[in-house]
This record gives structure tokens, sequence and C-alpha cells, in this order.
């Protein structure tokens, strides 16, 4: 496998690994490095880890697991002697650290700031604030290329709100690296987070129309493939009727 890392700044730097174009990052201390998510498998968690020493000139002694995808945690067994770090719903994928809602990690010279804002594309989401380089590891929260997918542990209900929370610490000159795909502004990322808020909305207003989960793909017009429609809008009508919100059924007009 030949990786590329491409520099987002002087100290952050990408690779976009197949399939599926997943993202690592890179990010580099005067002391230490550390990764943001490593790949699919073992072996290529391992070559990740073999280039990014090689650029980065100082060890890499952390990895930060954006989700438990197994596209972004699969290279982990790679990692010889690097620290995962991941939510605290991540005990069970291997983390050697979790954290609940906030943490700090220090590289020398360079913090990353992790915070978790609530379930939205999984319930253990991790965003990555690299103070100073004004750059943001999204995680799957935004997607380049590809639709957001959502698996059982989605809400879309919250989602938006999550993407709030970290736009809402960005300015016009933040770039955002998504889970998958290129790196991303700001105007991309709140289309998106638009677009994401639309599943729920949209749901919520076609079943107060009576329109039932079957006929909703075709009812709107969708910004996203019908496969994707295909979990997506099963899940955002779960969600409703949590909530008690459900089609009410259409009786026929007696006397015509």
């Amino acid at each position: 496998m030949t990786l590329t890392w491409t520099p987002v700044t002087a100290r952050v730097h990408v690779a976009s690994l197949e399939p599926h174009r997943v993202n690592v990052g890179l990010v580099i201390g005067a002391d230490a490095a550390a990764l943001i998510d490593c790949g699919n498998t073992p072996d290529q968690g391992a070559e990740i880890l073999r280039s990014a020493g090689e650029l980065a000139g100082v060890p890499v002694t952390h990895v930060i697991l954006t989700h438990g995808h197994h596209d972004h945690v699969g290279g982990l067994a790679g990692l010889t002697g690097v620290v995962s770090i991941g939510h605290e719903n991540l005990a069970g994928v291997a983390t050697s650290e979790t954290f609940s809602m906030a943490r700090a990690l220090d590289l020398g010279g360079q913090r990353l700031e992790l915070l978790n804002f609530g379930d939205a594309h999984t319930d253990a989401d991790t965003v990555v604030f690299v103070p100073g380089e004004n750059v943001v590891f999204a995680g799957d929260l935004l997607e380049e290329g590809a639709d957001p997918q959502v698996d059982a542990t989605t809400s879309l209900a919250n989602w938006p709100t999550v993407l709030d929370g970290v736009l809402g610490a960005s300015t016009a000159e933040t770039r955002f690296v998504p889970g998958h795909g290129a790196v991303v502004d700001r105007d991309f990322a709140f289309v998106q987070r638009a677009e994401v808020a639309m599943l729920y909305s949209s749901s919520e207003m076609l079943i107060q129309q009576g329109v039932r989960v079957e006929e909703a793909a075709t009812a709107v017009e969708w910004p996203f493939t019908p496969d994707t429609l295909a979990v997506a809008l099963p899940k955002a009508y779960a969600e409703l009727a949590d909530k008690g919100v459900v089609p009410k059924r259409q009786l026929p007009i007696s006397g015509i």
C-alpha cells in the first residue's frame, strides 16, 4: 500500500485510504504526533504508523478514534505501542483510554481538543479540534463525495444540533476534515447540516400528512440517493414513532 499524506497545514496532514476514501489524520507537535483514525485492517494500520512516524519526525504516541465503524478502527491491531483514545461508548473497541464529554491532549506546543456533543452519526462520535491550525476532524459527521450514513445508533434528531456545536466553534476560515473525501470549508458543512436536518424534519411533516414510510422516498425531493433513503427514512420514522409521532389512518369520506 502506498500512502500519500496531503498537508492541510504545516502541522496537520491527511491521507485517504481505499476502499471508501476513508480519511486518516496526522497532527504533529514538537514532542509527539497523533493519528486520527487508523484505517480498515491491521496491515493498513501498521503502514499508517510507519509512514506517519517517518513524516512526523517525532514518536506517534496516540490515535484518536472518531467513532467505532470498522473502516475507521480496523487498523488498531497494527498500531503497536500507540495509546488509543475514544468516547466511553467505544470501551469494547480496544481503546486504551476513554472520555465522556471532553479531553485535551498535548503533543508539545500543539494541543488537541477532543469533544463529544452527543449522539449523531453514532452514539460515540468524537470531534477533534486542532487549535492554532483552525482545522477540525469531524469524522463521519460530515462526508464529502458521498451521503452521510446512518446506523442503528444514529440520532437523526440530534445530528444537526451536534453540527451546530461544531460549527459554532469554527470561523469562516476553518477547514473541516470529513470522515471520507476531500477537506471542506464551513459553507459545505452548513449545507450538509441542513440536508441532514431535512431527514428528520421532512419525515415529521410527511407523517403529519399521513405518508407512510414506504411512500416517503418519492414524496419529497431528497438530496440523497435511494440507497441512503432506504436506511435513513425508516430510522427517522422510528425515532419519531418513539416520540408518539406516527401517520394517522386516512379514513374514507362517507357520502361521496
